[in-house]
């Protein structure tokens, strides 16, 4: 496990491909969540998850050392306090100028617990219903530049992806929505909607974030998946 910093207040891990974010999802997959494997390297002092990564995403994953600690940065992340930048890989060109605003809202869909949909107004006014389930969250992403790139032998680009908000499978469900798919997405993948499957891995990797705590500024940055 690569710590990427650490001081008196968190410790900041390189999340690996694969590998659950927390022990609720580790239930369904054979493998200890990276909360778990912080908490034996840790042991006996705690060290708290405060927020998540899709288990394919890699990345910057934070951890609180203290009670204190955790409410104040919980709440940079509720007040959207922390910037938060990720690589996210497609095999398709965007066509639309950058960078591009992305504020259509997601739901729940309909009938699959495990996926989301983008809410177009148009669409959906007369019988939302039959398109997604629940009440729309708001949804926030903000594509900053693209560049071509080969990544595990693949000739792909590689998006620089911002998210405002935080909602489930964000930019996953928006880059399907603009036409740019992640490669490696076994549910929001192509455009048919069948997975790519000769890709090892989710193309989305949590880069870095940024915030200030208390009198400091922290800039965290994971390596290149």
């Amino acid at each position: 496990m690569q710590i990427l910093f650490e001081d008196e207040h968190l410790i900041a891990v390189n999340k690996p491909s694969g590998i659950p974010s927390n022990t609720l999802e580790s239930s369904s997959i054979d493998s200890p969540s990276m909360e778990e494997l912080v908490a034996r390297l840790y042991a006996p002092n705690p060290a708290f998850l405060l927020h998540r990564l899709d288990v394919g995403t890699s990345g910057v994953l934070l951890f609180a050392k203290s009670e204190d600690a955790f409410e104040k940065i919980r709440d940079l992340f509720r007040l959207k306090k922390i910037k938060k930048i990720y690589w996210a890989y497609s095999e398709e060109e965007l066509k639309q100028e950058l960078p591009l605003e992305i504020t259509h809202s997601i739901a729940h869909h309909p009938k699959s617990k495990k996926r989301m949909v983008v809410i177009e107004p148009d669409k959906m006014a007369k019988r939302p219903q039959t398109f997604y389930r629940g009440n729309p969250i708001p949804a926030h992403s903000r594509i900053l530049s693209s560049t071509p790139v080969e990544w595990l032998g693949k000739p792909l680009f590689r998006y620089e992806v911002e998210i405002i908000t935080g909602v489930m499978h964000q930019i996953r469900v928006h880059s399907r929505f603009v036409g740019i798919p992640l490669i490696g997405d076994p549910i929001y993948g192509t455009k048919n909607e069948d997975p790519i499957s000769s890709f090892p891995r989710l193309g989305l990797h949590a880069k870095k974030v940024e915030f200030k705590l208390g009198n400091y500024l922290y800039q965290i940055e994971a390596p290149g998946p």
